[in-house]
């Protein structure tokens, strides 16, 4: 896709007249771009657009790879499940205990509440799980 202001030695539409280039800048605005480097960095810029590059890859992805990237979201995802058994239970302990301070009564809903923590982070480690199952098969094919 290319637009008049792609092309160089054009001027994008409402932009300075060459007239304007020669007038002196009021004080307190920055200095105008030498128009040679604009003209020089969109020629490259649709040479590389061209050419298909990738503009978002960094040295660090060419290093790590494709499979080193998998591997490092897998053991992010792979270590959120002892952290997701931990808090669950303890969310549901301390919000049974807050509704117990509201209501008054018996530990029994800080006990539900753990229980519900609990079931909350299997279901939600069964989700995770199930979603990684299926990325991953996408990525086989």
């Amino acid at each position: 896709m290319h637009t008049d202001d792609d092309q160089p030695g054009k001027r994008p539409p409402g932009g300075p007249s060459p007239a304007d280039e020669e007038a002196p800048q009021p004080s307190g605005f920055p200095e105008r771009p030498d128009q040679a480097k604009v003209d020089a960095l969109r020629t490259k810029l649709r040479r590389d657009r061209a050419q298909g590059g990738d503009y978002h890859r960094t040295p660090l992805h060419d290093r790590i790879g494709q499979r080193g990237g998998r591997s490092a979201r897998d053991i992010g995802s792979y270590t959120m499940i002892p952290m997701m058994m931990v808090v669950g239970p303890i969310m549901g302990y301390l919000m049974g205990h807050y509704v117990e301070g509201r209501l008054g009564g018996e530990p029994w809903l800080g006990v539900f509440g753990v229980f519900f923590g609990l079931a909350a982070a299997v279901r939600q480690i069964i989700l995770m799980l199930q979603r990684r199952s299926s990325e991953s098969e996408e990525d086989r094919s």
